[in-house]
């Protein structure tokens, strides 16, 4: 053969001394998938139950659908004159994004959507899964007379018999719709929609729940969620999740309605406290009023002054200014002293302060808007929670606090006005010590004229707050307008199915990946040619495949099966090796036992014999010898007899059948010491009259990982076949043999790869399937080689499945 087909083999005969650099067997993405197409069936499966499961999981899971609206929260505009009086008045017309959400997602907000759209109680279809809740429309109307424990709340489970009547739990008493009865202490009935098709389910097994409303609003708060714009936007986002999205619409358009009511019953009360305020005002300031005329009018006909002396109206315009800061003065104390009496009275307790009468203290309009806010929160807290919680006395500790806390700034508010007025009045007394000339009855008629007037501008001022008041209250309208009512989407938002598909797609790959890569990492057999040029640097001289044949002698006179064809090309290699020498003694051996050296030494005995020359097999694995029963041959005379010196050389060769150039040298009986005995000055003669004979002598000596055997016979080879079998040979066997050729501890020594297995193809290209000779286009389907005798089928896939079962689970 002119070039080596094996890349472990130099051309043009160079001696193999030194590993390929440049290997072409590497993994490359087409040997990739074919050796792990193996696997493909278990990767599939485990996507096929990936695919179930997640099936059966969104076929299985609540479906929970986004339900949204918006609506905007105007901002009020204040067009009177006295602005602080009519924020004060209206509670404020800045509006607080953050407080208006926090009322929307109040207990007493949804309370109330609880009660107005009757959600305590609630009606599920039961299947053998899952429950559905059954909204708008329910197959029934349940009554409920009386509750056991009102904080527990109850739950029926009720199965049809019939139209007509029904069972309660696991009793077996049926009761009619429309028929009152207890269960659990609480005492109910039950009445049939006649406008649901009670058929129209699979299950006639129904589940009735009533709940407390502050129970059931604190379940809906969990859904509800609100959200707002941008920091310039007054536009709020209500949504809601849930199993039932026609629930969801409901519980987002009535908590928009319920807010704007809310928002126009606060207007309405605030506009009546501050008109019952008014009015009392203003009969108190008729009666003074009646009172200082009649004064003024009696002074002036008994003092009969009616114009004052010219002379004095400078003066009295000196006093002018003084005269107003006084009369402010004085409106200022009497609307505290109104404020006051108003606090103080038992009967206004719990009643809202009139927000603003021209006090223009910071401190006190701020405690007055603080105390409004909370009677208000009192006040609607008290529509669902009794006096005698503990929520509502805190607020009642907290009111009195800040009443007081009023009182108190009321009456430090007086006494500083007081002494404003003093200082005004002193500087006032000293103006009127120049009016002496002034009679004492003119200054009386001014004082009662001023007094008058205080009166008239407070009536006046009350009036007008009154008529605008009243105009504001009959047009009060909620500073709320729904943009989009509640919508839902068609499909649920859970379960996501892409979502699912995707990670359970994901599991079902990673689990038998992961198992496939954990076996593979715990592999410590070789599997491939590359495990063997990865671990040592002694040359490959080639590969032998796997043989299904039941005999060992597989290379036979005019034989065209592909293996054949493997030794013959060994054979050609095996020239680059022992070069020119004319009888060449050829040493096999491997690690351990079982690796095939038996098979190796017979076949490639057989094939040096059909090339012509005169071949010996000697049968040096003296403690566990193969050969002679392999080859069916009657054992006689062996090695350890010549050894000793009971036996003549010519007496030891059996002839092989079949085979005209193939004898064997057999063993003999099994010595206590065989290492020993293989020391022996008798081998040399042995090995002397041995090539004397024959053209190539074959030893197939024991395993070298195990006993001593083949470093002893050593010095009688040319070269050393060592063999290593694929899935059977360790891969830290590996090291022991990089040692051999490092150290030369044998001679010539080439690795053999045996029992080569092409699973999916992964080293067909090499010796078969898709090339002969590298990939020449030559295969065993091309009708080149012999058909292999019983040459198996190709399984199929559930014999893959099983076989792949055993292999790596059974």
């Amino acid at each position: 053969m002119a070039e080596s087909t094996n890349g472990n083999i130099p051309v043009n005969g160079t001696h193999l001394n030194e590993k390929r650099q440049d290997s072409s067997w590497t993994l490359g993405p087409r040997e990739f998938v074919l050796k792990y197409f193996k696997y493909l069936p278990w990767v599939m499966i485990s996507c096929a139950l990936a695919l179930i499961f997640a099936y059966v999981k969104i076929r299985y899971t609540t479906p929970i659908y986004h339900v949204q609206s918006t609506m905007l929260i105007r901002q009020e505009s204040n067009n009177a004159k006295d602005d602080k009086f009519s924020e004060l008045l209206t509670g404020g017309s800045q509006i607080n994004l953050v407080n208006e959400i926090q009322l929307l997602k109040s207990s007493p907000v949804i309370a109330r959507v609880v009660n107005d759209l009757n959600l305590q109680t609630h009606y599920y279809g039961t299947g053998k899964i899952r429950s559905t809740l059954l909204y708008p429309e329910s197959p029934f109307f349940t009554k409920i007379l009386s509750v056991s424990d009102s904080l527990k709340g109850l739950s029926i489970t009720l199965t049809l018999i019939s139209d007509t009547q029904f069972l309660i739990g696991a009793s077996k008493t049926p009761i009619s719709f429309g028929e009152k009865f207890e269960t659990g202490g609480n005492t109910c009935i039950i009445y049939r929609n006649e406008n649901y098709d009670i058929h129209s389910g699979n299950s006639r097994v129904f589940r009735i729940t009533w709940e407390l409303a502050s129970h059931v609003a604190s379940g809906l708060g969990k859904s509800i969620k609100v959200a707002s714009g941008t920091d310039q936007s007054t536009i709020l986002t209500l949504s809601f999740e849930g199993e039932n999205s026609n629930l969801g619409k409901d519980v987002l358009n009535m908590l928009m309605s319920v807010y704007d009511s809310l928002i126009v019953e606060d207007k309405s009360r605030i506009s009546q406290n501050s008109l019952n305020f008014i009015d009392n005002s203003l009969g108190d300031l008729r009666i003074q009023l009646d009172t200082t005329e009649n004064k003024l009018r009696g002074y002036m006909i008994k003092n009969d002054v009616f114009n004052p002396d010219e002379q004095s109206k400078r003066a009295f315009d000196n006093i002018s200014d003084a005269t107003k800061s006084v009369m402010a003065f004085d409106t200022k104390v009497m609307l505290i002293g109104y404020l006051e009496k108003y606090l103080s009275d038992t009967k206004n307790v719990y009643k809202q302060v009139p927000t603003n009468l021209g006090l223009e203290d910071p401190l006190l309009l701020k405690q007055v808007t603080e105390y409004n806010s909370l009677q208000i929160s009192r006040e609607s807290s008290l529509k669902t929670t009794p006096e005698s919680n503990p929520y509502i006395q805190n607020m009642n500790v907290a009111l009195n606090r800040i009443r007081n806390d009023m009182l108190e700034n009321l009456s430090n508010l007086k006494n500083a006005t007081n002494l404003a007025k003093g200082r005004i009045e002193s500087q006032n007394s000293e103006t009127q010590s120049q009016l002496k000339s002034i009679p004492g009855k003119a200054m009386g008629l001014t004082n009662i004229q001023r007094g008058q007037k205080i009166l008239e501008d407070l009536y006046s001022f009350l009036l007008q707050k009154k008529f605008e008041n009243a105009i504001s209250s009959a047009a009060t309208i909620s500073n709320s307008k729904v943009i989009e009512p509640a919508a839902s989407a068609t499909n649920p938002v859970s379960p996501d199915k892409k979502a699912i598909y995707s990670i359970y797609i994901i599991f079902g790959l990673a689990i038998p990946v992961g198992i496939i890569a954990l076996f593979e990492l715990l592999r410590d057999k070789i599997q491939n040619r590359v495990d063997v040029e990865k671990r040592t640097n002694a040359p490959i001289i080639g590969e032998i495949g796997h043989s299904d044949d039941s005999l060992t002698l597989v290379v036979k006179k005019n034989s065209r099966r592909f293996i054949s064809e493997q030794f013959r090309i060994i054979r050609s290699n095996l020239q680059y090796i022992i070069g020119k020498k004319e009888k060449p003694v050829i040493m096999v051996t491997s690690s351990f036992s079982g690796e095939g050296k038996s098979f190796i030494s017979t076949n490639v005995g057989a094939v040096m014999s059909l090339a012509g020359k005169k071949t010996v097999i000697m049968e040096f694995d003296i403690r566990k010898p193969k050969i002679v029963a392999s080859l069916e041959l009657k054992r006689k005379m062996g090695i350890t007899n010549y050894i000793i010196g009971r036996a003549k050389f010519q007496e030891l060769i059996l002839p092989v059948e079949g085979m005209d150039n193939l004898f064997v040298i057999p063993c003999g009986p099994i010595p206590p010491n065989p290492s020993e005995l293989l020391l022996d000055e008798k081998l040399n003669e042995l090995m002397k009259e041995a090539l004397d004979f024959f053209d190539v002598i074959i030893m197939d000596t024991a395993p070298v990982g195990l006993v001593s055997d083949a470093v002893n016979l050593g010095r009688f080879a040319d070269c050393t076949l060592y063999i290593i079998r694929q899935g059977h040979t360790f891969r830290k066997q590996l090291r022991l043999i990089d040692e051999i050729y490092t150290e030369r501890k044998l001679p010539g020594i080439s690795l053999l790869l045996n029992d080569v297995k092409a699973e999916g193809g992964y080293y067909s290209g090499y010796y078969g399937g898709y090339g002969y000779y590298g990939g020449y286009s030559y295969g065993f389907e091309s009708g080149y080689f012999e058909s292999e005798p019983n040459k198996r089928k190709s399984p199929s896939i559930a014999r893959q499945l099983r076989r792949v079962w055993k292999k790596w689970f059974a």
